[in-house]
């Protein structure tokens, strides 16, 4: 278990959310994930991170099936232009790998931005820093654990 994965599902614990833990074959975009889990992909949080004009990164947490619409996150962050962060940067500021990066930004103390399609769905699953595992939870619960800030970017 990665050093962050462990972090995540500590915090799940310690505020006593209710979850699920699927493991799988190693999962790398939302389509295989959302097919080894039988769900549609709106139900799949998807986390990116991005960078500000200003240097500094945000998490951003949409549905699988949906895609930043740059110039509304711009807009929504007053940081236009957002750019997708490097690979190697996204990395080491979520602490996992990209394509199993997870929706706790709070857990790295990093901004989080989740897109307001994501609250229309009644649970996601999200990568928990692992390629291999899923979680599902609520979405209420994971917006109350992450507290982030709320927009229209997709």
């Amino acid at each position: 278990m990665t050093q962050i994965e462990e972090k995540i599902l500590a915090a799940l614990k310690a505020q006593r959310v209710e979850y699920e833990v699927f493991e799988h074959d190693p999962v790398y975009t939302c389509p295989q994930m959302a097919n080894f889990l039988k769900t549609d992909e709106a139900h799949i949080a998807k986390s990116m991170i991005v960078k500000k004009s200003d240097g500094t990164y945000l998490l951003t947490v949409l549905p699988g099936n949906r895609k930043i619409d740059f110039h509304k996150l711009g807009m929504a962050t007053k940081a236009a232009p957002v750019i997708l962060a490097p690979k190697k940067e996204a990395e080491e500021v979520a602490q996992c790998s990209v394509g199993c990066v997870h929706p706790l930004g709070n857990i790295v103390n990093l901004e989080t931005l989740f897109d307001s399609a994501i609250l229309r769905q009644e649970y996601v699953y999200f990568n928990p820093g692992s390629h291999t595992k899923s979680v599902k939870i609520s979405t209420q619960a994971l917006t109350k654990l992450v507290n982030p800030t709320v927009a229209e970017f997709t």
